[in-house]
C-alpha cells in the first residue's frame, strides 16, 4: 500500500512538473505567437508616432496618439499571460526582436518625418 501511494505521489509529481514547466510554455508560445509578434510591433510604432507627435506639438493630434498607445497596453497584457504561463524574459525578448525584424519600416519612413513640410 504505501509503494502504490509512493508511486502515485511520484508519479503526480513528475506529471506536474512537466505540465508547468514544459507543456504550458510551449502551449502559450504555440498559442500567443503571431498575436504577440503583432502587438510588439504595433506597440513600437505607436510609441515612435507618438514621439513624433509630441516633437511637433499637434495638441489636436494628442488624441490621436493616446488611442495609437492603447495597442501598448493589449501588448503587455498579452505579455504577462504568457510570463505567467511560464515563458520566460529571454525567449520573450527574441520574440520582441524577431517582430521588429519582420515589420521592419523604412529609413524613408523615418526621414519623411523629419523634413520640413513648409516653409
Amino acid at each position: 500500500m504505501k509503494r502504490q501511494f509512493f508511486k502515485f505521489l511520484v508519479g503526480t509529481f513528475c506529471l506536474a512538473w512537466l505540465l508547468k514547466n514544459i507543456i504550458a510554455p510551449v502551449g502559450a508560445l504555440a498559442f500567443y505567437y503571431d498575436e504577440y509578434l503583432t502587438l510588439s510591433s504595433g506597440c513600437a510604432t505607436a510609441m515612435d508616432e507618438s514621439w513624433f507627435i509630441e516633437q511637433k506639438g499637434h495638441p489636436q493630434l494628442d488624441k490621436t496618439a493616446q488611442v495609437h498607445l492603447l495597442v501598448c497596453h493589449e501588448y503587455d497584457k498579452t505579455r504577462k499571460v504568457m510570463l505567467s504561463m511560464g515563458l520566460s524574459e529571454d525567449v520573450l525578448s527574441y520574440l520582441g526582436l524577431k517582430a521588429l525584424e519582420i515589420n521592419q519600416r523604412t529609413a524613408e519612413e523615418f526621414v519623411e518625418q523629419h523634413r520640413f513640410q513648409e516653409r
